[in-house]
């Protein structure tokens, strides 16, 4: 079969989709992604064909408005206007990119497609062909109700009674329509034999459309009153450590420091990477906490501190180092959340956005941390204390091993 993949977003959103298509793909599936240009690289690498997103879909997060809203600067006011700015430029682009998934679509002509929450026209296409279209989350709480959670948009805020988590997602899918309607509007004469309103795409959303929701069913087991639609498949994890040659001074710095930890924003940026790494690595360097520092996309930088203590990378496969390590300090990105699981590594989340504030709270919930502080909140002395419980509680070693053999044993 020819399968199509559709994704917008970080490599938090796109990671998922390759782990779908390298599972596809062993099955003699052909595979095409439709992911943003920024990708382009990695997936004719791996020997996909490849269409691009727009680019500055994804470069929006680099901008100064867009480091600000993911670094959670200024006050309620000014984090507010970044958020409607950054918004509002990407409704700008959803007219392009709403059109480039039907050119896709139609160019492939695929058997299935498989598509992230943010491909909205897929919304219209899996309507009329409910079989052949798959929505794949990487997130719980976007779309199906739970009781103990309050939908991502609001996760930022403690989680309310079950009333009001409930209602929580009623509120935002009313606003997510509201914005969508005028643009799926164009696309709508496509499918005119179809009763399309916003309430039948709400139901047939909920209802209706088949979700994989690619979780780890120990981290998030699918509560009962989710409908059959709804399956929550387990987190699939694609093989990254196959070509990898690591350094021999990393390899040598491992057996000289047995217990340490990786420090990783993903592709996490913010308006002030110096700033924020002097917090966190000044309080690692003064409690002799070795670490691995991943400086990937910018969010963290090379800072004057203990040459030795530190090792920095700029890219590292997380299923390689992570068995290796006591732990990680991360961001709270699915992936990345679910990797250190599997891995059995102690976690300290740094929450920036959306599902990371979520993470954060069933991490501690589970107890395989502490209970993480947001970027914004990031301060020496906070930071300190929470990184010495992180570092020094015995239970949570030992919970995280207990959760790897179950994750372990789900597939």
């Amino acid at each position: 079969m020819r399968i199509l993949l559709i994704s917008l977003g970080t490599q938090g959103d796109i990671e998922p989709f390759l782990s779908q298509a390298a599972l596809l793909e062993a099955e003699g599936h052909e595979i095409h992604c439709l992911f943003p240009e920024q990708f382009r690289t990695l997936v004719i690498e791996l020997g996909y064909g490849f269409s691009g997103f727009d680019a500055r879909f994804l470069e929006l997060l680099t901008s100064d408005f867009g480091k600000a809203f993911l670094g959670g600067e200024g006050s309620f006011l000014e984090k507010g206007r970044n958020f409607f700015k950054l918004i509002k430029a990407s409704f700008n682009l959803q007219a392009n990119l709403l059109n480039q998934q039907k050119e896709v679509i139609l160019e492939v002509n695929p058997n299935r497609v498989f598509f992230h929450p943010k491909a909205v026209y897929c919304l219209l296409a899996a309507l009329n062909h409910p079989k052949k279209f798959i929505q794949l989350s990487p997130v719980p709480c976007i779309l199906h109700a739970h009781q103990d959670f309050p939908h991502l948009g609001l996760s930022k805020l403690k989680p309310f009674n079950s009333k009001w988590n409930l209602w929580s997602y009623k509120l935002i899918s009313n606003l997510k329509y509201l914005v969508i309607w005028k643009y799926l509007k164009p696309h709508r004469s496509d499918f005119s034999e179809l009763p399309i309103s916003k309430k039948s795409l709400a139901e047939f959303e909920r209802n209706g459309m088949t979700t994989w929701y690619q979780i780890s069913p120990t981290l998030f087991p699918k509560p009962a009153y989710w409908p059959e639609n709804a399956l929550v498949t387990g987190y699939l994890i694609r093989n990254q450590k196959q070509n990898y040659v690591p350094d021999p001074k990393l390899v040598a710095w491992l057996q000289k420091y047995p217990k340490a930890i990786l420090l990783t924003f993903g592709s996490m940026v913010n308006h002030h990477p110096e700033q924020i790494s002097e917090v966190i690595l000044n309080t690692l360097e003064k409690h002799q906490i070795p670490t691995i520092v991943n400086l990937s996309w910018g969010g963290l930088v090379r800072t004057k501190t203990s040459a030795d203590l530190f090792f920095f990378v700029e890219k590292i496969p997380y299923d390689w180092v992570l068995p290796k390590l006591y732990g990680i300090i991360h961001h709270g990105g699915s992936g990345t959340t679910h990797s250190a699981a599997k891995s059995g590594a102690v976690q300290l989340l740094v929450p920036h956005i959306m599902d990371q504030y979520f993470w954060n709270r069933l991490v501690a919930n589970l107890g395989l941390g502490p209970l993480g502080i947001p970027i914004s909140n990031l301060k020496p002395k906070s930071f300190e204390k929470v990184v010495l419980e992180f570092w020094n509680r015995k239970e949570f070693k030992k919970k995280a091993a207990e959760i790897a053999i179950k994750i372990e044993h789900e597939t």
